[in-house]
């Protein structure tokens, strides 16, 4: 299963609202909009329940949360999917992946939603910034990125090279997370051919791992 330049064409549209799709559009043609959804969802949900059963063993994360294609009243402006060791599944921090028009992204993040109902504080969350130094030795970084979690999806993010190589970015990144996260991970663009995307995706949230576990 590879993504491919249909699957980010998907969410290029407006409205996502079905209330506004039923005045723009006949109900065959919000019907086929609603087939060809559910018919790349059923490919998104399919690749991520490969990557989990390809993940090793001791990550415990085969069962990974698909977000659903529609929240009832809207389309989804994007695919999503949360990666938990099931020991830790209340936990807020994650392992996730996400698909939009723009790009996939394979990334660590804390879920604020309803993140009074989880375990993990913010607080501890945070302290990974200090370990980004040890952690990126050895890997390629190129593709990753850094981003505050107020930041819209579809903004451009900075990359991870440029973060760590300028002492002033830390203190920036604090002041742009506006007492929330940040969120770090690979982004693969729509512009560039994403080949064995499986096999992509399994390999970020192997090199996220260690970031993860630090937290249990």
């Amino acid at each position: 299963m590879e993504v491919t330049s249909d699957d980010f064409q998907l969410f290029d549209r407006k409205p996502f609202a079905f209330k506004q799709l039923k005045e723009q559009y006949s109900s065959e043609e919000i019907e086929q909009i609603k087939q060809d959804y559910q018919a790349h969802w059923q490919k998104w949900k399919a690749l991520q329940q490969a990557v989990a059963k390809s993940l090793p063993k001791e990550y415990r994360m085969e069962k990974p949360k698909i977000e659903s294609w529609t929240n009832g009243w809207n389309l989804r402006n994007h695919f999503w999917s949360a990666y938990r060791d099931p020991q830790h599944e209340n936990q807020n921090a994650c392992l996730a992946v996400l698909l939009n028009k723009k790009q996939l992204q394979v990334y660590l993040m804390f879920q604020h939603y309803k993140s009074e109902e989880r375990a993990g504080s913010l607080t501890e969350y945070n302290t990974l910034l200090a370990m980004l130094n040890e952690w990126r030795k050895g890997k390629d970084i190129k593709d990753y990125y850094i981003w505050p979690q107020v930041e819209h999806e579809l903004a451009d993010h900075l990359p991870l090279a440029e973060f760590l190589a300028d002492d002033a970015q830390p203190e920036k990144l604090m002041k742009a997370m506006q007492g929330r996260s940040f969120q770090l991970g690979k982004l693969f663009f729509k512009e560039t051919s994403i080949s064995n995307t499986e096999q992509v995706i399994r390999q970020t949230m192997k090199e996220l791992a260690p970031l993860y576990f630090a937290l249990n």
